[in-house]
């Protein structure tokens, strides 16, 4: 009964709520992803069925999910890295774009796309084939690109609790923790991103003023063990209990360790571990 008096949306409709063109729901319709049937000769969506569908992809965010079976992400990351070393910025959103409208979730395109990419300019930039000029044109158009993608990983209902996520004083890029800051949203935590170039000693202040459960560090650059140390200490500062994670391709596995912090490699390993944090 409920199937037959649910409210009725056209796939226009439905497109807008998804915050997706309308062909991309075409699309998600003709897979069977997305429910869907015709009556006065247009496609008619149930509100009920549109309510699950985008339940289900706030979890796909979170847990990487559908679309990475049959998207050719080396073919992407290869491109989607060539368009960043000219400095291209509408040939990146256009790979991006085109691999979100085939089914993948943002969750995928962090992980799979974004994510790889960054590191092959980075490589080339610490062999020297790029200069720095290039390296952080590439990063800033990626920041773009995420900033446009968070608002797909808004969840609703109750936070779960409270996170904070910047990286070390002394790094200089952010993007990294910015994608954190995503995941532990569609976790549902109720995330403060810092960014990057917060000393311990305001970090401190801040948690003392914003109790959190959780403090994220990304961390790209080597940093002596009194660093992780100092950073660690100031995260429990106010609150002993709090779970501190270092995470990122430059963390040293037993300096972060001996503080008593979580370690995770890489941000699709958070994403698959969330739970337990």
């Amino acid at each position: 009964m409920e199937r037959q008096t649910a409210r009725l949306l056209t796939l226009q409709e439905a497109a807008e709520q998804l915050n997706v063109h309308y062909m991309t729901a075409y699309r998600w319709v003709r897979r069977g992803d997305l429910p869907a049937f015709k009556t006065g000769g247009r496609l008619r969506v149930r509100a009920t069925d549109l309510e699950r569908f985008l339940a289900d992809r706030e979890l796909d965010v979170a847990i990487g999910g559908r679309g990475t079976n049959h998207t050719d992400w080396d073919r992407h990351v290869e491109r989607l890295t060539s368009a960043l070393l000219v400095g291209d910025a509408v040939q990146a959103r256009g790979e991006v774009q085109k691999v979100i409208s085939d089914g993948a979730t943002a969750g995928n395109v962090y992980v799979h796309l974004i994510a790889p990419a960054l590191r092959d300019v980075g490589n080339r930039w610490a062999h020297g084939d790029i200069g720095v000029a290039e390296e952080h044109r590439a990063s800033q158009i990626c920041v773009t690109i995420v900033a446009q993608l968070s608002d797909l990983f808004r969840r609703r209902g109750p936070s779960r609790g409270t996170a904070v996520t910047l990286t070390p004083p002394d790094e200089r890029h952010a993007i990294a923790s910015a994608m954190v800051a995503d995941f532990l949203r569609a976790a549902g935590y109720s995330v403060h991103h810092l960014g990057a170039g917060v000393p311990a000693a305001d970090l401190s202040i801040f948690l003392a003023a914003v109790p959190a459960d959780l403090v994220c560090f990304s961390v790209t650059q080597p940093m002596s063990v009194e660093a992780y140390a100092a950073l660690a200490a100031a995260s429990r500062d106010t609150n002993p209990d709090v779970v501190v994670v270092f995470g990122g391709q430059g963390v040293d596995p037993d300096a972060a360790v001996a503080t008593g912090a979580l370690v995770v490699t890489d941000i699709g390993e958070l994403a698959e571990h969330i739970d337990q944090l």
